[in-house]
């Protein structure tokens, strides 16, 4: 409702109180023989004004109840019409004036507490000019008393609005202080609530039963849906092996890093690691993680400080590995040597050309740039770089495919197919009639590159572990080139992965991202 009487309940209270004040004065009136109190200087008039009073409250009363009060509409013409009345009943009774003009004060605080501070102060003002004005009008008394007096009513008039309307002021900052403060509070906590919502970890809060109090949709998918049977307040409880973890912690505050083992609605089984963090004496916040995440997390980190450790190292071994190898060159030229010795000397230059084919992986990995992707039209880009390819091995290669444009660092794409071919011509049966075959193609609106060769193909037991630094089912190999092959891919958006082919050799796809397609027909 948007009345103003809703707004302000005083304004009902206002009304009665005119109404009950209507009633008294009539009521003194009428018992003016017996009280002696109103002795009037107009009776013909006075009568007139008293009634005008009693309907004026009357109506007051009927418009609070019909609820059509409006800030200044309806409550400024009432409150001036009421001032009017009580200051003609100063210039027709002979009493003090303050008998009734204290009653102005009323309708002054009404004015000023609903009112703007300008219709506030215009109020007391007229009501200033009604009781100056009965003050020197009224000749019952003398003029220097009655102004006296009217002039202490009107200071007391002003007094009442400035004090209100400093009150009003800093209740309204103290109300826009609490609204706004409000708003940032909601809005924190609707931001909290997305970015918990959204959290890749899972997150709940729990009570000390065990009863689930809050919780994100990755602790749904790591622990399952909550049991919400008996109403959408109740999220049931958390599953018993987790209740044991958190009584567990609850007792020893020991977090427990060994993973649980859940078997989920659908049947599967959820490998998770809880921690937890106490939020009061009574709930608990649990963080749930899957198993996987958690190693391959571990994983990424053990190999970023393994790749740091294998820079040093490799730093510190290159200038005595360029040292033997340039000595080893040198001892081969010289004439003294016997076959035996020459051969010893191809060992150690060999040995040495691995060394720091794998000193330059190993670097290339750690000061691996960001990519700087750009667009390729990649059907000319591939032309190109089997050109320069054929320059160092003189291998057939065939090629096919539609044109597609892609986004990808043109260097680390490079890297990527030279490793590749490089590994087809060095794993593959490569010759006339088994040339390296380099496909373009699109598979579900995603862009591909496909090389594959005629060789023995990859082991099936080797097929998990291709892409680990270090590991090669070579003696010549360093165990880094496809390992450098897929960060390079992730690194650009792409995705690097094996197809075994059914009859012989092996096929490395590359696939693209699939917003960067763009195919020409």
């Amino acid at each position: 409702m948007n009345s103003a009487s809703e707004r302000h309940p005083l304004l009902h209270l206002y009304s009665y109180f005119t109404l009950i004040l209507a009633v008294l004065f009539l009521g003194f009136y009428f018992l003016e023989d017996q009280l002696h109190w109103w002795q009037s200087t107009s009776p013909k008039l006075l009568p007139i004004v008293l009634s005008g009073y009693l309907a004026l409250a009357i109506s007051n009363v009927i418009r609070s109840h019909a609820q059509v009060y409006d800030k200044s509409d309806m409550l400024l013409p009432s409150l001036l019409a009421e001032i009017l009345l009580l200051g003609l009943l100063l210039l027709f009774l002979a009493p003090k004036q303050q008998d009734i003009s204290i009653f102005m004060l009323i309708s002054i605080g009404l004015g000023n507490l609903i009112l703007n501070k300008r219709l506030g102060y215009f109020i007391a003002a007229m009501a200033t000019l009604m009781v100056l004005s009965a003050s020197y009008i009224n000749p019952r008394n003398q003029i220097a008393d009655q102004l006296l007096s009217g002039s202490f009513i009107s200071i007391l008039f002003f007094i009442e609005s400035f004090i209100i309307q400093a009150l009003k002021t800093r209740l309204t900052e103290a109300q826009s202080h609490v609204v706004k403060t409000q708003n940032q509070l909601h809005s924190v906590a609707r931001i909290s609530d997305l970015i918990i919502e959204r959290m890749l970890t899972g997150v709940c809060v729990v009570n000390n039963t065990g009863k689930i109090l809050r919780i994100n949709r990755a602790a749904i998918e790591r622990i399952g849906s909550p049991n919400t049977n008996e109403s959408k307040q109740d999220l049931g409880l958390i599953p018993a092996q987790l209740f044991e973890r958190l009584q567990y912690w609850h007792e020893n505050h020991l977090q427990n890093d060994e993973a649980i083992e859940l078997v989920l609605d659908d049947g599967t089984i959820q490998s998770i690691i809880v921690s937890f963090a106490e939020i009061d004496n009574i709930s608990t916040l649990v963080f749930v993680e899957d198993k996987s995440t958690v190693a391959r997390r571990g994983q990424q980190f053990k190999l970023a400080s393994l790749a740091r450790m294998a820079a040093s190292i490799a730093h510190e071994i290159r200038n005595p590995l360029n040292a033997i190898s340039h000595a080893s060159q040198l001892l081969q030229e010289s004439e003294e040597l016997n076959d035996e010795d020459k051969r010893l000397c191809d060992i150690i230059i060999n040995h040495g050309n691995r060394m720091d084919k794998i000193i330059k992986n190993v670097l290339q990995i750690s000061r691996r740039n960001t990519s700087e992707a750009q667009w390729i039209q990649l059907k000319q880009w591939v032309e190109k770089f089997i050109d320069d390819f054929k320059l160092q091995h003189d291998v057939p290669i065939e090629f096919k495919g539609i044109d597609l444009n892609i986004r990808f660092d043109p260097s680390q794409l490079h890297q990527v197919l030279w490793n590749l071919c490089s590994n087809a011509v060095r794993h593959g049966k490569v010759d006339k009639d088994n040339p390296i075959a380099i496909c373009l193609g699109k598979v579900n609106q995603r862009p591909f590159l496909a090389i594959e060769d005629n060789g023995h193909g990859i082991p099936k037991q080797e097929i998990n572990f291709l892409y680990e630094p270090f590991h090669t089912t070579s003696a010549q190999g360093t165990g880094l080139g496809l390992y450098l092959v897929k960060e390079l891919c992730e690194a650009n958006h792409a995705e690097i992965r094996y197809q075994s082919k059914k009859d012989k050799g092996a096929c490395f796809e590359i696939l693209f991202a699939r917003d960067y397609a763009n195919i020409k027909q």
